[in-house]
């Protein structure tokens, strides 16, 4: 790992793709916003509506965890969600799928993506490699990150959804239990308990990533996991270096005094870009979007009462010109453009969101290690710990629902098996080569998988990024060890509200609005009081009470 003065989480990289996009996004990138009748972001609500009361009945036991075989790695990650890192992928990992998985047949999947779509499969030769392992023919409906929120909707009201739909877990579909059952098979009696033992590689995903895919109380998705990690401050080390201040300041005053050295208006260079609503109100203390109460009710967050300071806080950095004077409108390929080139101090974006990749190898950056406002104990919010869940359209034929578990199964295969090799690499020569025994991507091998396929289920996820910056994976491990200590629960992450799922989307929207409107100083921070008890009235109070109810 390439140490900087003033950095423990230092590194050096460059560069994006579009596999960098989708890659980053499974590790913590936050959802924009959404609307729509369908589908929206969850913000502050809870996760896929898990809860048993929703069915009306009490819910299946959870998939029986089997620990998959792993080989030994480099640096050991932690049974509290630190990952294990690896120097390379191993050669001769083992097959864990001995039988046939396929029949021949298609195997047309419905997948959000981040970037290009791949080369159609006759110049494909990754997607032909993922033919010829699984006998099948693979057929990707790729839809676009910004479309998807009117597209699955569209397709949902057309009845023209494939046999196989994957949700990012971050959507908030309106009515998804319903949805469901009315829609999707119901999996628990092939996955509940030791029933999945027979497919033991989906025996290998946590618990918590399994808790995505029960809906109603019933199993109806598999789950992608992710890892616990969500959004961090990345910080541009040559700028921190040059105004002569570390990359970690301990409270909120010496941020503030990083901020004014790290920004020289005159050359165009600002310390952020972007509002940093949630790092503020973590570095604050705030509880993880709910808080529930000893007497068993819960609480939002925008009750806390370091809530509105926080956002106070926040309003008068951007008053002081320590925010970029384009933030209002600017997206992230702008701010990381702007990062890139030394014209942005810092920018919040999720765990592992740069130097993964070969492209990555050069840009000199650290990651700022969380902290408390008064130079104590920050907190550091958890998320749901599933990129996605992946389901099958409604059927009774067991062949067809054992085929798509074998599928799941075959994409469940842990780190440095056979399988698992297959899905990063593809065809030696083509996709990737070898380099002193490591396998090195190719740049068609990186254009090429860009089929969204290695994305919709799967367990415990690994640094392993070999043609990224030297020591990014360590310097990640030794980040996410730093926040470790700090880790907070959503405890409302896998209860069910009604209102949250129907009207969560537009009571998130009105209090991201109000938010917005004090960071840009067009309204006092003393107008979120009214905003809350109107955020309380229009169905907060009722979504508290419904998790309280499901919670009991």
């Amino acid at each position: 790992m390439t140490q900087h003065r003033g950095s423990s989480f230092g590194l050096e990289t460059t560069g994006v793709s579009r596999r960098t996009v989708l890659k980053g996004s499974l590790y913590g990138l936050a959802a924009a916003a959404f609307g729509g009748s369908l589908l929206s972001a969850c913000a502050a609500g809870g996760g896929s509506g898990s809860a048993a009361g929703a069915a009306g009945g009490p819910a299946v036991a959870l998939p029986t965890y089997l620990e998959p075989l792993k080989p030994t790695p480099t640096l050991a990650g932690t049974a509290k969600g630190v990952m294990d890192v690896y120097d390379a992928f191993p050669l001769d990992g083992p097959r864990t799928v001995s039988e046939t998985v396929g029949d021949g047949s298609d195997f047309e999947f419905l997948v959000m993506t981040y970037g290009q779509p791949a080369p159609p499969v006759q110049e494909n030769a990754y997607w032909q490699a993922l033919n010829e392992e699984l006998n099948l023919n693979i057929k990707p409906v790729l839809v676009p990150f910004a479309d998807f929120p009117t597209k699955f909707p569209a397709m949902v009201a057309g009845d023209d959804l494939p046999d196989v739909v994957s949700v990012p877990v971050s959507m908030n579909v309106s009515r998804l239990p319903e949805l469901a059952r009315t829609q999707f098979t119901d999996l628990s009696d092939h996955l509940s308990g030791d029933a999945v033992l027979k497919y033991p590689n989906l025996a290998g995903i946590q618990e918590y990533a399994w808790r995505n895919g029960v809906l109603g109380g019933r199993i109806y998705g598999v789950p992608k996991s992710d890892p616990v990690f969500g959004g961090q401050m990345y910080t541009k080390t040559d700028l921190f270096q040059a105004a002569g201040v570390s990359e970690h300041p301990k409270d909120y005053a010496e941020l503030v005094e990083t901020l004014k050295a790290v920004t020289n208006a005159k050359a165009g260079v600002y310390a952020l870009a972007s509002p940093i609503t949630d790092f503020m109100l973590q570095m604050n203390g705030l509880p993880n979007k709910w808080q529930k109460n000893s007497d068993g009710s819960f609480t939002s967050h925008y009750e806390h009462a370091g809530f509105v300071p926080a956002i106070e806080q926040m309003a008068t950095l951007y008053k002081d010109g320590y925010f970029h004077p384009d933030t209002a409108t600017m997206d992230k390929t702008q701010r990381d453009s702007l990062f890139r080139s030394s014209r942005l101090a810092m920018t919040y974006d999720g765990n592992r969101a740069f130097g993964i990749i070969a492209e990555d190898r050069e840009l000199t950056f650290g990651m700022m290690g969380s902290f408390g406002a008064d130079g104590g104990n920050p907190t550091y919010w958890t998320g749901g710990g599933a990129y996605a869940i992946t389901m099958l359209k409604k059927t009774d034929d067991a062949a067809e629902i054992d085929r798509f578990l074998r599928v799941m199964n075959w994409l469940a295969a842990p780190f440095g098996s056979k399988e698992s090799f297959v899905q990063a690499y593809g065809k030696e020569g083509e996709n990737y080569t070898l380099q002193d025994g490591v396998p090195i991507l190719t740049e068609r091998g990186q254009r090429e998988q860009d089929l969204g396929f290695a994305y919709i289920a799967g367990g415990a996820q690994v640094l392993c990024d070999p043609q990224g910056a030297p020591g990014v994976d360590a310097a990640i491990h030794a980040w996410q060890s730093s926040v470790i200590p700090y880790l907070t629960d959503n405890p409302a992450q896998h209860l069910y509200s009604t209102v949250h799922n129907s009207k969560g989307s537009s009571l998130e929207q009105g209090m991201t609005d109000a938010i917005t409107a004090v960071f840009l100083g067009r309204q006092p921070a003393s107008s979120l009081e009214a905003a809350v008890a109107k955020w309380k009235k229009n169905g907060g109070d009722k979504i508290a009470a419904e998790y309280a109810e499901d919670a009991a």
